[in-house]
């Protein structure tokens, strides 16, 4: 897939046209920004043999091409490179972002000498799910990161890590296009019926992309214009119960579209985000901001037990929510 499918980037592609590379750099930002493609590209950058990297042609393109290249390793939160595992003598699914075990072996693979290229590359993808002991273990390396080695850290949430971490990395904060851009996007890829109001308004552009290839942006302007006619009492609590029943979709998501469309309400009624043609029951009132905040934390921790008490009644849980929203608007 081709980096200039996400313009967004270009900025910070041209930052780093030289392979003057920080020995190691924290790409940060929002689900759906291509972070992950970026930290290949600038990964395959530098082991390029050739030097307008990354060329596609030489060798150490083939292998990276390939999946196959000597000197580059990645981790995430479900898989990791084959080659970790002969650097663990941990079970492959303790191999993983969020575990020591995980980055032991990734800092074994990292200090060995590289083979094709001059540079030996690895990718931390999912850095976000690190726990404190994946993070120290990660700072070791950094403290004594050899020369011509590269780590590259990828998070779906800013500010995330050790200070240390931060302090010794080069941090690559990635931003969301603006409403205009995102626009662009969209058609240019041949979204031509859809635009960012068929989105939540900090819907990012894979998010965005993902939701339409699965058929599920129609899915997301039906949740948002029942979940807002139920707030202006056009529909009652039983129609939305029956509407959520029939959508086709997993039971945390449903939690989700919600936590979304009071996330989303609450932006607007602050000024955060722009007016959203879909939600106007927000026109006319003045959100307690501190009950809202409480109900959308209580949806989250109850999204979490779903994964603790996965048989919790659906109609249920989402009745006791529909009444606390009710009074929310009323």
């Amino acid at each position: 897939m081709s980096i200039e499918r996400f313009p967004w980037l270009n900025e910070v592609i041209s930052s780093y046209k030289d392979i003057s590379f920080p020995s190691a750099a924290i790409i940060e930002g929002e689900s759906g920004l291509a972070k992950k493609q970026l930290a290949n590209y600038f990964a395959q950058k530098l082991l390029c043999s050739d030097i307008l990297a990354p060329c596609g042609e030489c060798n150490s393109c083939n292998y990276f091409s390939a999946g196959s290249h000597p000197d580059y390793c990645f981790i995430g939160h479900n898989s990791c490179s084959s080659v970790l595992n002969t650097y663990s003598k941990a079970k492959p699914e303790a191999l993983i972002s969020k575990k020591i075990e995980g980055i032991r072996a990734l800092n074994e693979f990292i200090a060995m000498t590289h083979s094709v290229s001059e540079r030996r590359v690895v990718v931390v993808f999912d850095a976000h799910l690190m726990n404190i002991n994946a993070q120290n273990a990660l700072l070791k390396t950094l403290e004594e990161l050899p020369q011509n080695k590269h780590i590259f850290i990828v998070s779906n949430q800013r500010k995330y890590f050790l200070p240390t971490i931060y302090s010794r990395s080069s941090l690559i904060s990635i931003k969301n296009p603006s409403t205009s851009d995102l626009n662009q996007w969209i058609l240019d890829q041949g979204y031509i019926d859809f635009s960012i109001l068929n989105f939540a308004p900090d819907s990012t552009p894979l998010e965005i992309e993902k939701l339409i290839n699965s058929d599920m942006a129609g899915q997301h302007m039906d949740i948002s214009q029942n979940l807002n006619s139920f707030c202006l009492g056009e529909i009652t609590t039983p129609d939305l119960i029956k509407f959520y029943k029939e959508i086709n979709i997993p039971f945390e998501e449903k939690i989700n579209s919600i936590i979304l469309f009071l996330k989303t309400c609450l932006g607007i009624n602050q000024d955060f985000y722009k007016s959203h043609p879909s939600i106007t029951s927000i026109q006319n009132i003045e959100l307690d901001l501190r009950k809202a905040s409480d109900l959308i934390e209580e949806l989250v921790d109850y999204k979490h037990l779903l994964h603790k008490v996965p048989s919790l009644n659906e109609q249920i849980g989402l009745n006791n929510f529909f009444y606390k929203i009710k009074i929310l608007f009323s």
